[in-house]
């Protein structure tokens, strides 16, 4: 007896194949997957990543920021430096300029009062040409009308306290318009007395 397959191929091997089956149901279960929670997932982290990168450049400005800062501070403090030894320097130049410019007096007020000590200790007919007077040193030449007269000028120099160390160096007598002339060298110290009282 002979039989005839009156069924479609194509419907045949649909329905009869297993392996067709399998390949359905993986993509029934493809096709299930939750994409909304993929692409909140994804927000998430794009978000974390963000706040991140804006946390972080907001630390590295304010660090930016207080680096220039510090550079802009020590930048004024060593201007001052700058100005406190420029000023220091003037400083010194004028405290030396004042120290001269006492000394110089000081030696003025010396000169003056040893001129005055040594016009008062001087006798008459007894006169100076030639006087020297540094760091308190006196070295004086002159002339009289004799020896007499030199011995009475150095007596009157020792009685004004204010002459020391006098030394009678030599006198040579010489003819002056017929007149006989002693020529005599002296040296000495000065010391003005006053600075020891305090006065001027």
């Amino acid at each position: 007896m002979i039989k005839v397959n009156l069924l479609s191929p194509e419907k045949k091997d649909i329905s009869s194949s297993p392996g067709d089956t399998a390949v359905f149901a993986d993509e029934e279960r493809e096709s299930k997957l939750n994409i909304p929670a993929v692409v909140s997932a994804l927000v998430l982290i794009f978000a974390v990543i963000g706040i991140l990168y804006f946390l972080q450049s907001n630390n590295l400005d304010t660090s930016r920021k207080t680096l220039e800062e510090k550079k802009a501070t020590l930048a004024e403090k060593e201007n001052v430096l700058k100005t406190l030894a420029k000023l220091e320097q003037t400083r010194k130049m004028l405290d030396r300029k004042v120290k001269i410019i006492q000394n110089l007096n000081a030696k003025k007020q010396t000169t003056v009062k040893m001129m005055d000590q040594l016009s008062r200790a001087l006798p008459e007919m007894v006169w100076l040409t030639n006087l020297k007077f540094n760091n308190g040193l006196l070295s004086l030449t002159g002339s009289a009308l004799s020896n007499n007269m030199i011995a009475d000028f150095i007596n009157n120099l020792k009685s004004t306290n204010y002459f020391f160390n006098i030394q009678f160096k030599d006198s040579n007598r010489k003819k002056v318009s017929g007149v006989d002339v002693f020529k005599f060298r002296l040296k000495c110290s000065f010391k003005d007395i006053s600075e020891k009282k305090g006065t001027v």
